[in-house]
């Protein structure tokens, strides 16, 4: 077994970050679970990457784009159908910005 990667302090300052209330008994099963999870990464480490070079695609593809084409609207009256309130043919939503 690899040697420990996570410690306790660790666990419940990524609980805290996370805004995750942990109780002891949660930590103390939580902890080995991570540790299971951070070593299963070990396998990485042993992958020979020298010779290959940095990617931030994993095909060719580039720039694809497609025109714009004008279609048929819904008519107002179906565009409306679903919304919970409306006034005067438009939705009515709570308030973003406050004055």
């Amino acid at each position: 077994m690899s040697s420990q990667k996570i410690s306790m302090t660790e666990l419940e300052h990524i609980a805290k970050l996370a805004r995750i209330n942990l109780s002891e008994s949660e930590k103390n099963t939580f902890l080995p679970q991570l540790e299971s999870v951070l070593n299963s990464f070990d396998i990485l480490n042993k992958v020979d990457i020298d010779n290959i070079e940095p990617t931030f695609r994993v095909n060719e593809q580039s720039n694809i784009f497609h025109q714009d084409e004008i279609g048929e609207s819904l008519p107002q009256s179906v565009a409306l159908s679903t919304a919970v309130v409306t006034k005067d043919g438009y939705f009515v939503v709570t308030n973003t910005i406050k004055k």
